[in-house]
């Protein structure tokens, strides 16, 4: 993707091994797909799709594939791993590891993900849950943190937004890195 698209293309979000969400900024991104149909399986895509793209390489290993087949992703906000929501011209997708489906469908909202990167705003939901504890099983209702801005495993950068990984060469160069971790310029090692 990034040889294609060089400074358009923004990898927004990757989770494991094999999902991507990118931005990509192009005329017309289908019509991109069909030059390189080899790189993509596009079964799931409807018959009759909008975009003509013939239905290819059905199960294929290695290609990349659109799990919204064909919905455009028009807006999305990523706090960290497993945390995340998006909206396509039809639809609002919510992920949310460690929250029931039934409580992230009935009191989270695309919102509240907005809310808390943009205004670092915590989000708490009371999840009633069944417990077993010494063989003896009880009803008890959670209070759990749900959303939360703060991501443990990246440094997030000075705009709230964009972050890197533990460890990134670049880090040491940031002032929010040194006072974030309490490093003085006499502490940094010269490697010139």
């Amino acid at each position: 993707m990034k040889h294609r698209y060089d400074s358009k293309i923004k990898l927004m979000y990757t989770d494991d091994t094999d999902s991507f969400i990118y931005e990509i900024k192009t005329d017309d991104f289908y019509s991109d797909m069909k030059d390189d149909l080899n790189l993509y399986d596009t079964s799931d895509y409807d018959k009759n799709n909008v975009y003509n793209l013939p239905l290819v390489n059905k199960k294929v290993i290695g290609k990349m594939k659109d799990e919204n087949k064909g919905n455009i992703m028009t807006e999305y906000v990523g706090l960290k791993s497993k945390m995340y929501a998006y909206k396509t011209n039809n639809k609002i997708e919510k992920r949310l590891k460690g929250i029931k489906k039934q409580t992230l469908k009935n009191k989270i909202t695309f919102e509240d993900y907005k809310d808390c990167l943009l205004n670092q705003k915590l989000k708490y939901v009371d999840m009633n849950l069944i417990r077993s504890k010494f063989h003896s099983i009880q009803s008890i209702k959670q209070n759990k943190l749900a959303l939360s801005y703060k991501d443990d495993k990246r440094f997030v950068n000075g705009d709230g937004i964009t972050t890197l990984a533990h460890g990134h060469w670049s880090l040491m160069h940031l002032d929010l890195f040194n006072e974030q971790y309490d490093i003085k310029s006499d502490d940094l090692i010269n490697t010139q």
